[in-house]
């Protein structure tokens, strides 16, 4: 039988833990327009006070984006103790890319809105790749507003190469 990874199982120990962050700050005008410019998208509903409030959502939204982005090293799978514990542990450290998303939008985020992340790990398993092991971590988001209302999810697939 092949001995598991360490890297494979310290990560199935934190399967199912879910970890809640809510942001310290509110989500502002400027901090959408300044999204909206940087993804090139000049539609006025992220900064024109008076057209958004002839819309559908009868005021201004961030781009869908923003959510996702909104903060996102912040929002973990891993509480900050629980990081610093991993990476002691790992030796020497896996390096670490993104291997695939997939977004659900379900509210748009206004101005004011105070985001709260509650991000799990769902799965962990290895494969084997052409250069060796490579461990597989799949997570899940979900982002809420103050109401608490859900305004989106993510599943974000993580590859490390032990």
């Amino acid at each position: 039988m092949i001995e598991e990874s360490p890297v494979l199982s310290i990560l199935k120990k934190h399967i199912g833990h879910e970890i809640t962050y809510t942001d310290e700050f509110e989500v502002e005008k400027g901090m959408i327009r300044r999204f909206a410019i940087a993804i090139g998208d000049s539609n006025p509903i992220y900064f024109d006070e008076e057209f958004a409030s002839k819309t559908i959502y009868g005021g201004m939204i961030a781009p869908y984006t923003f959510l996702f982005e909104w903060n996102h090293h912040r929002h973990s799978v891993l509480s900050p103790e629980e990081r610093r514990s991993l990476f002691k542990e790992l030796k020497p450290q896996p390096r670490f890319l993104r291997g695939g998303n997939e977004y659900e939008i379900f509210r748009p985020v206004r101005p004011g809105d105070i985001i709260t992340s509650k991000s799990r790990i769902t799965e962990v398993y290895e494969k084997l790749g052409k250069s060796g092991p490579l461990i597989f971590a799949v997570c899940e988001n979900k982002y809420y507003n103050q109401k608490p209302e859900i305004l989106g999810k993510t599943e974000d697939t993580y590859i490390l190469i032990p």
